[in-house]
């Protein structure tokens, strides 16, 4: 087996989509703006959001986008200076939702 490769990049400034709103999703979103990174969630307005991550939406820290993930999203959420495309995607669905 080859040997992983570790690589480290500046994020300050990126977009990153979060998809889901569970505890992971939470999780990535404090690592995203740990690195400088404007962390945006996609989760419909009726889903169940982590405490710690409904808390840093109040906040203003993360952007709630009120919606079911759309393929566009990734090609229209990003920075201007990169055309919109989001700069990383994370999905953190369980394995057990219909939409994984």
């Amino acid at each position: 087996m080859p040997a992983p490769l570790l690589t480290a990049h500046d994020a300050s400034g990126h977009v990153h989509l979060i998809i889901g709103s569970n505890p992971l999703a939470s999780a990535r979103c404090a690592k995203s703006i740990e690195v400088g990174a404007k962390p945006k969630v996609i989760a419909p307005p009726d889903a169940e959001v982590h405490y710690a991550l409904m808390k840093r939406i109040e906040e203003g820290e993360v952007e709630w986008i009120k919606k079911g993930f759309e393929d566009e999203m990734v090609t229209t959420l990003g920075r201007e200076d990169v055309d919109n495309v989001v700069d990383a995607v994370f999905v953190t669905l369980g394995g057990k939702k219909a939409s994984s």
